[in-house]
């Protein structure tokens, strides 16, 4: 999954590479040569050697080999690309500005324009399937693709905002979060959508691991959890004010979270302990993809890619 961050287009940062390797809470963030200096801002893998990373002016990198080496794929677009989500190491998305959507089923040997008739920036994806995926963003309703029907289809909100991240935990259950703060939930895959919370805070991601827990992160430092679906949501001890742009948890208790200035927040129990993981750069990170507990990576700006590995 996924991850998904308005506060990315309305600010551009620059960075610098030092290879770095920090030991924290039995693993180590190292940072990955990544090739290039332009804002990275979304990420996803599929086992501990293939990835995906995502970013400006249509910048879309690979890794067969864990992120030693990253290898451009042509992209067929200058557009800046805001999110990438693969089902397995060969079915993938990417999109971001102008209606731009791509998909590969080759592993981005190739990438393809899809037609999804959705106006303005897309800011996040999630497919469940290669037949089902969800499209939010700078706009207000959320874009179904169903290859059985009519492939993309608007789905009405009822509201007059931006939606910032979406996530099913099947073709039928999922959440999205908006700009204003809000958390949408659906049963239905998106014909009718619910609120379950308001928070007049911009929420940047969200993630759940079943169809109980789940995480939602945005402006200051804001971290909220679930453990009922969304039925009751709850703040978290962040111990932060920076603003945060990614969550990616693995299972019920181990989780991690990105934001400004290169902050690196890990919890072992289900986020009642957050615990800062120094990484050694003050690079803005953007996203952050886990596939086990011991591999994982944030992306963010000038180009940084960090992995982490027990």
């Amino acid at each position: 999954m996924e991850v998904k961050n308005p506060f990315f287009i309305l600010s551009i940062f620059l960075g610098v590479f030092v290879l770095i390797s920090c030991s924290n809470q039995g693993g180590s963030w190292e940072l990955q040569s990544s090739g290039t200096t332009v804002n990275l801002t979304g990420g996803s893998f599929v086992n501990q050697q293939k990835g995906w990373v995502v970013g400006e002016r249509g910048t879309i990198l690979h890794t067969s080999d864990g992120g030693k080496t990253w290898v451009p794929q042509e992209s067929h677009t200058q557009e800046n690309l805001f999110c990438v989500d693969f089902f397995d190491d060969q079915t993938g998305w990417a999109a971001g500005e102008k209606m731009t959507l791509l998909f590969t089923n080759n592993g981005g040997a190739s990438w393809s324009k899809m037609s999804q008739g959705v106006e303005n920036t897309i800011l996040d994806i999630d497919f469940v399937s290669p037949d089902h995926g969800w499209a939010v963003g700078m706009f207000h309703n959320i874009f179904h693709f169903d290859t059985s029907g009519s492939q993309w289809s608007s789905k009405s909100t009822g509201s007059s905002f931006f939606w910032t991240s979406v996530f099913f935990i099947d073709p039928s259950e999922g959440w999205a979060t908006s700009m204003r703060g809000d958390i949408i939930h659906t049963v239905d895959a998106g014909e009718t959508w619910m609120g379950q919370i308001q928070m007049v805070h911009t929420l940047a991601d969200l993630q759940f691991v079943d169809h109980k827990n789940g995480w939602a992160v945005g402006s200051g430092g804001r971290i909220l959890a679930t453990k009922n679906g969304g039925e009751h949501w709850y703040l978290q001890k962040s111990g932060t004010s920076q603003d945060l742009w990614g969550v990616s948890f693995v299972d019920e208790v181990n989780g991690w979270v990105v934001g400004g200035k290169g902050l690196i927040l890990r919890t072992l129990d289900a986020g009642n302990r957050w615990k800062v993981q120094k990484n050694g750069i003050d690079e803005d990170l953007w996203s952050v993809s886990f596939v086990d507990s011991a591999h994982g990576w944030a992306v963010g700006s000038g180009g940084t890619i960090l992995r982490f590995k027990k």
